[in-house]
């Protein structure tokens, strides 16, 4: 396989948003006060209080168990958290902090989830797998619920290497088609009676953006007395309790304004899986025009159905039209519009051009 050199998600990032998704309240970043900033801000969106201990050069020479124990103190004095999470970075690894060991002298190990990871630990999946083997090991979440989520991160991992941006050593960023040209043409496509299938295949909260293009373009549809077919991964009986509640609350916006979803393909954490079952339901009766929206690439029918593709990056972009798309929008940041406690869907840029071009 070859370098990739182009940027990719980090570990660390991934071990943060894991934590997120098993409810911690507070993470604590031992590392300099830049690292992850960007994950960091956002998952505050969320409600979740990030901490750093603002490692400096002379800490990354002599050691700064001292100062994490104080942070972890402070932390527990100021915020009351019921759930912590301890995360390493590569300046406090590489240096051997031993996280456990500060946890452990601060008085918060019993309710802190430790996490050794730092950023050069390859697929960013690792990260999550690590802080997942924490939690089963604290009993937080069940041996059944660790093999599941270990098998879904090491599919997640193969589907990028295999279908995703993770193939090619560098992609060039590319930006996405029109979106009110292509909401025209699915507007003639449903005046000429065309079969329409609409594939939801999202990851986690994104589903907050992404379920918008499911809702356009059912309401354009009912104004036309046309139907359109829905599958969407929408189970809300599986995964973290945060991803459960995310598959409930579109599913009861769905239901509020009268969408049906005729295929659940299963969890918001299982896109890998769903779209190798999206695809199976789509081949069985191939409609005339498929609509994918989020993770795309996981519903490999490009080279028989007429698809068009909705997602988010410019790189991911390039590798939609390398994989043969001929339709590809890029929507809005998912992560950066759906993060924040009023969880309610969004509208995104392509179910705003259905909706102008259904007047």
């Amino acid at each position: 396989m070859s370098m990739i050199i182009h940027p990719r998600p980090s570990p660390l990032a991934a071990a943060m948003y894991t934590l997120r998704d098993l409810d911690a309240d507070v993470i604590v970043l031992h590392g300099p006060s830049g690292c992850c900033f960007r994950p960091a801000r956002l998952l505050e969106k969320d409600g979740l209080r990030v901490i750093t201990t603002a490692l400096t050069d002379e800490e990354f020479i002599f050691g700064a168990e001292q100062k994490l124990i104080k942070v972890l103190r402070r932390v527990d004095e100021f915020f009351h958290p019921k759930l912590l999470g301890l995360v390493g970075s590569c300046a406090s690894m590489i240096i051997g902090e031993d996280l456990r060991k500060a946890a452990r002298e601060a008085g918060v190990e019993d309710k802190t989830i430790c996490c050794d990871i730092h950023s050069g630990f390859g697929d960013n999946t690792v990260g999550a797998v690590i802080v997942l083997k924490a939690a089963l090991e604290k009993g937080l979440i069940t041996r059944h619920e660790f093999n599941r989520q270990k098998m879904m991160l090491e599919m997640a991992t193969e589907l990028e290497k295999n279908r995703g941006t993770a193939r090619y050593e560098y992609l060039d960023p590319t930006p996405g088609d029109s979106p009110l040209n292509i909401a025209e043409e699915i507007m003639k496509k449903m005046k000429s009676g065309a079969d329409i299938a609409c594939v939801l295949n999202a990851k986690k909260e994104t589903v907050f953006l992404y379920a918008d293009i499911m809702l356009a373009l059912n309401e354009v549809a009912r104004r036309k007395s046309v139907r359109v077919r829905n599958l969407a991964n929408l189970d809300a009986s599986l995964g973290l309790p945060r991803v459960r509640s995310y598959a409930a609350e579109v599913l009861k916006m769905f239901r509020d304004r009268k969408i049906e979803v005729d295929h659940i393909t299963g969890g918001l954490d299982e896109y890998p899986l769903t779209g190798i079952k999206a695809r199976e339901i789509l081949l069985k009766d191939p409609p005339d025009i498929a609509v994918i929206a989020g993770i795309p690439h996981a519903v490999a029918v490009e080279d028989s159905i007429r698809c068009v593709a909705v997602t988010v990056g410019s790189r991911a972009v390039s590798n939609l039209k390398r994989l043969g798309y001929t339709s590809v929008i890029a929507d809005e940041d998912a992560h950066a519009i759906s993060l924040g406690k009023d969880k309610k869907i969004q509208t995104s840029i392509f179910g705003q051009a259905l909706r102008s071009a259904a007047e």
